[in-house]
C-alpha cells in the first residue's frame, strides 16, 4: 500500500475533505454571542414593548412615531458616545463631555440672545450662535489632551476636574438659570423635519403644509427631524474616521498596547491630544441641537449624559481596556438605550427605572467584554 492510498478516504465512507468543516467550539459560539448580543438585546426591547404597551395602554409601540422618537431620545446619547467611543478605543475616559455639552449650550444661547436682540438677520444669528457653541468647546477639550498625553495626568482626574471647570464657568455665565431669550425662529429649525408626509396629499420640504387646518397637523407625519439628520451626518464621518483614516488606526494601535504604538513610531501624544479634541467638539454639537430644540441654554444640559453615552459605547462592544470598539456598536448602544427611555415612558413607568435598566445593561455588557478577554477574542 503506498503512501498516497493510506491519506486518501475511501468513498464509501461518506466524509469528504473539501467539504467537511469543524464543529464550531463552546468558546467560539460564546465569543459569536459577545459579538451578536447587542443586536439580539434591542430586537428583545422592541418586541418586549411592543407587547407590554399593547396590553397596558392599548398602544402601539412599534410605530413609524415611536422610532422618531426613540431616535430623539438617542441623538444626545450617540453624539457625545461618537467621543467617548474614540477615546475608548485609545484606553481613556472623558467624565467632562456631558458637562461640555452643558458650557456649549450656554455660550450659543448667549450668542443668539444677543445678536437676536441686536436685530441682527436670522442666518447671522443661528449660524454664529452655532459656530461659537462648538468652537468653544474646544477649549476643554484641548486642555484634556494636553494635560492627558503631556502632563501625564490620568484621565479620570482631568476630566472630571475640567467638567466641574466647565460647570462652574457655565453657572457664572448663566447665573444659574437657563438663557431663554432666543429669536422665535429657533425652534422650527429644532424641532422641525426635513421632510413632512401629508396623507393624501404628498410631501412638502422643511415646512409644515400651509393649507393644512389645525385638525389635519395631527395627520401629518415628519420623514426626518432636522436633528436626527445632523446626526447622522455626524456619525457617517465620525465613522468614515475611526474606520477608514490613520488616526483611527493610530488609536487602535494605542488601545491595543501602548509601550507597542510608542515603539512603532505613533505620535501617541498628538493622537491623544486630537482625539480628546475632537470628542470636545461633538460635546458642543450635542450642545447646540440642546439649544435648537428647546430654545434655551442650561449649564445641567448633559447631566446624565456622560454616563449614558459611556454606556452606549460599552454596550455596543467598546472595551474599557482599549482597542476594541466601533461606531455602529455605539448607534445600537445608544439604540438600546433610547428604546428603553422610550417604552417607559410609553409604559408609564417611573424614568428612575431608567437608571435601574440601563446599569443592568452595562454590567451585562462588561461581563460579555470579559468572557471574550477570557476566551482569547
Amino acid at each position: 500500500m503506498t503512501i498516497e492510498s493510506v491519506d486518501k478516504v475511501p468513498p464509501e465512507s461518506g466524509v469528504s475533505t473539501a467539504t467537511a468543516k469543524p464543529k464550531r467550539t463552546r468558546a467560539e459560539n460564546l465569543v459569536l454571542v459577545r459579538k451578536v448580543w447587542p443586536w439580539l438585546f434591542l430586537v428583545l426591547m422592541v418586541v418586549v414593548f411592543s407587547i407590554a404597551s399593547q396590553q397596558a395602554n392599548n398602544v402601539t409601540f412599534l410605530s413609524f412615531r415611536s422610532v422618531q422618537g426613540i431616535l430623539l431620545y438617542a441623538t444626545q446619547i450617540l453624539l457625545i458616545g461618537l467621543g467617548e467611543t474614540f477615546i475608548i478605543v485609545a484606553a481613556g475616559i472623558d467624565l467632562s463631555s456631558g458637562w461640555v455639552l452643558g458650557f456649549s449650550a450656554v455660550i450659543a444661547a448667549q450668542i443668539m440672545e444677543a445678536l437676536y436682540a441686536a436685530n441682527a438677520s436670522p442666518i447671522v444669528t443661528i449660524g454664529l450662535g452655532m459656530l461659537g457653541g462648538t468652537l468653544i468647546a474646544i477649549i476643554p477639550g484641548l486642555l484634556n489632551g494636553l494635560l492627558i498625553a503631556r502632563v501625564k495626568v490620568p484621565a479620570f482626574i482631568v476630566t472630571v476636574g475640567m467638567g466641574f471647570v466647565v460647570e462652574g464657568v457655565a453657572l457664572i455665565r448663566s447665573g444659574g438659570y437657563p438663557v431663554t431669550h432666543q429669536p422665535p425662529y429657533l425652534s422650527p429649525l429644532g424641532n422641525g423635519s426635513l421632510l413632512y408626509y401629508w396623507p393624501g396629499h404628498g410631501i412638502t420640504f422643511f415646512n409644515m403644509p400651509p393649507t393644512a387646518t389645525t385638525e389635519e397637523f395631527q395627520s401629518i407625519i415628519p420623514l426626518m427631524p432636522n436633528v436626527v439628520f445632523v446626526a447622522i451626518i455626524v456619525t457617517a464621518i465620525c465613522w468614515f474616521i475611526l474606520a477608514k483614516t490613520q488616526f483611527g488606526q493610530h488609536l487602535y494601535a494605542i488601545g491595543g498596547s501602548f509601550e507597542a504604538a510608542v515603539r512603532a513610531g505613533i505620535p501617541v501624544n498628538r493622537v491623544l491630544i486630537k482625539a480628546y479634541t475632537l470628542a470636545a467638539v461633538l460635546a458642543g454639537i450635542a450642545g447646540v441641537i440642546w439649544t435648537t430644540r428647546f430654545t434655551s441654554g442650561a449649564y445641567n444640559a448633559g447631566e446624565t449624559t456622560t454616563l449614558n453615552a459611556i454606556a452606549a459605547a460599552v454596550i455596543g462592544g467598546a472595551s474599557l481596556f482599549g482597542g476594541e470598539g466601533t461606531i455602529v456598536g455605539t448607534i445600537v448602544g445608544a439604540l438600546i438605550i433610547g428604546t428603553i427611555t422610550y417604552g417607559l415612558v410609553v409604559l408609564g413607568v417611573s424614568p428612575f427605572w431608567q437608571f435601574v435598566a440601563v446599569g443592568v445593561v452595562v454590567i451585562f455588557a462588561v461581563i460579555m467584554d470579559q468572557f471574550g478577554r477570557k476566551l482569547g477574542k
